[in-house]
């Protein structure tokens, strides 16, 4: 079934100040209202699409972006007049059937994002959000989080927008590569466009020196602020970084060549952390 959202209404499903779910109620056509709970992660992926189309938006300028905004305003004035009552009830006793899954990016046009849902029940459903209705959509997932106290879950998934993780390594003494990959499927890689590679050296309390690395998707330049900004919020991400966190340390970061739409492998990913490894002088 597709179907194309005329309104939204959003909500939070908690225990205690635990987050579950975020509900969302959709008005779609000949105004029909369907339901769908996304937990934590499936949230986040829906997130990472939305949030690269409003990266791209962001890049407009001059009479593209006047378009742009004007057909926005339009969209939130018609989707205003057709948000669906979202009632305590359907949040407190919430059908685990409408539980989403997985989602897919299955459509990733000019005008329009598709997203397959794979539901509790097997079941799937398509999603379409247009151009039009993507900011508006981002703000209420937002608020319905902040306005159930949640700011730190908020703050949390807005970190993890902006790369995808691939692997993360410990380096030993012998240069052999301890490893743990993530596995990211492939629309989501293609929203990025830059292989880093990132090796991060540290001392023990004795002067020794350790390093651990990683290797992440994003649209950031290997030597820019974002890039630095990405290789501190990977320490909260990362368990095999996270013992840095609060501990002095230096970043190397280096970008992996590679074609464009070219998929990395292992070896090719784990090869360009040895050698950017291999070429850090010594202390």
């Amino acid at each position: 079934m597709l179907l194309m959202i005329k309104g939204i209404n959003t909500g939070v499903i908690r225990h205690d100040n635990n987050f579950l779910a975020l509900a969302l109620k959709v008005k779609y056509q000949r105004n029909k209202e369907a339901i769908f709970f996304f937990p934590p992660l499936v949230l986040r992926d829906v997130l990472i699409a939305l949030e690269h189309r409003l990266f791209q938006h962001a890049s407009l300028t001059g009479l593209p972006q006047e378009q742009l905004e004007r057909a926005k305003r339009s969209a939130v004035k018609k989707m205003h007049g057709h948000i669906p009552e979202l009632t305590g009830p359907e949040l407190a006793q919430a059908d685990i059937s409408r539980r989403v899954e997985s989602v897919a990016l299955t459509e990733n046009s000019e005008s329009r994002l598709l997203f397959t849902l794979t539901m509790n029940d097997e079941a799937q459903t398509q999603l379409c959000v247009e151009e039009t209705q993507i900011e508006l959509l981002v703000i209420a997932i937002v608020q319905a989080i902040n306005n159930a106290g949640m700011h730190e879950l908020a703050i949390r998934l807005s970190s993890l927008l902006d790369f995808l993780p691939l692997y993360d390594v410990d380096c030993r003494e012998t240069g052999e590569l301890e490893y743990d990959s993530y596995d990211q499927p492939d629309w989501k890689q293609t929203l990025f466009s830059h292989y880093l590679a990132l090796i991060y050296r540290f001392s023990d309390h004795e002067g020794k020196d350790f390093t651990c690395g990683a290797v992440i998707k994003t649209r950031s330049n290997p030597d820019s602020e974002e890039a630095k900004a990405i290789s501190r919020r990977l320490m909260n991400f990362s368990p095999r970084l996270s013992k840095l966190k609060g501990r002095a340390c230096q970043v190397f970061i280096r970008a992996i060549p590679h074609t464009p739409q070219q998929a990395l492998s292992l070896e090719q990913c784990l090869r360009a952390l040895h050698h950017l490894r291999a070429s850090i002088p010594q202390n």
